[in-house]
């Protein structure tokens, strides 16, 4: 094999994680109450999230106590730097407090970098309920969607920014090789998430997200899961709510006409929990940029 291993520095203490996915979007969940990391940990996130010479994941999320309410969240990406929100990791967060203890009622709030969230957890099999932030800075006609087999759909920030485009042959697309031009594009001076969608004959879309800060395809990416339902319902005729469909499974998004009230709804999971040997040396002073990431 000539994939060079990891560097892993002499351990030190020991780390308590869960491991959870929602619709096949993986976090590696930290209880962070305690306040032992203070966000800056960029290289440790980052290596943490590696896969195969660590635990691997979509991202971190540091699980913690709110300022207003019972429960925090703050993302990073793969990449190990911040990002504002992530839908899926969102929806992880709220079942991971509840399956904690942490709340006793199913409907409570997390607070998230782009504000309060409130949030209900399912016993019923369907899922976790999750309040997005309203859409906002939505765009259309940018004109440089260039291939034969794309159509433009638009843009819009859902908590981080995305970029939609609709296709017939989904399931064909080079998500990989198509997806960079469109993340890099000087539209975005931020960068964007980039969404390849199908519109289904059942109503129905199906999505797949190329994220930031993963630099890659994940099975399913909430806030993508959102801007797709979203631009399908301005361009497509699509109305609320939306089924999405995801290589990792399927969410739904409800809207109402000015995007100010916008739920996501999808499964959850606790996949595994476990203890990893923190490595030395690894915590980062100097505080990361933004990714703007996602989910």
């Amino acid at each position: 094999m000539n994939e060079q291993r990891a560097k892993q520095p002499a351990f030190s203490t020991d780390l308590r994680f869960a491991k959870m996915e929602g619709a096949g979007n993986d976090f590696i969940m930290i209880d962070n109450r305690k306040g032992r990391f203070t966000g800056r940990e960029t290289a440790f996130f980052s290596f943490l999230c590696r896969r195969r010479f660590s635990i691997g994941a979509d991202g971190v999320v540091l699980v913690e106590r709110g300022k207003t309410g019972p429960v925090r969240m703050r993302y990073f990406n793969s990449d190990g730097r911040p990002a504002s929100m992530c839908g899926n990791a969102l929806r992880c967060t709220a079942l991971f407090a509840f399956e904690k203890g942490w709340v006793k009622k199913t409907g409570f709030d997390v607070e998230a970098p782009d504000g309060i969230h409130p949030v209900r957890v399912r016993r019923s099999g369907k899922g976790i309920t999750v309040r997005m932030a309203p859409a906002f800075g939505f765009r259309t006609g940018l004109g440089i969607v260039r291939e034969t087999a794309f159509r433009e759909g638009g843009f819009v920030n859902t908590g981080v920014p995305h970029f939609v485009v609709f296709t017939n042959t989904l399931d064909k697309v080079d998500v990989q090789a198509a997806a960079p031009v469109y993340r890099h594009h000087a539209a975005f001076p931020e960068g964007a998430n980039v969404n390849f969608v199908q519109t289904m004959k059942d109503g129905s879309i199906a999505v797949r997200t190329f994220e930031r800060g993963v630099e890659g395809e994940t099975l399913s990416c909430g806030t993508g899961c959102v801007a797709a339902a979203l631009v399908a319902g301005k361009s497509e005729g699509r109305t609320s709510p939306v089924t999405v469909r995801t290589r990792g499974g399927t969410l739904f998004v409800s809207f109402n006409a000015d995007w100010t009230r916008i739920d996501l709804t999808g499964p959850a999971g606790i996949a595994f929990e476990g203890i990893w040997k923190t490595p030395r040396g690894t915590r980062i002073h100097k505080r990361a940029p933004m990714s703007g990431g996602k989910i």
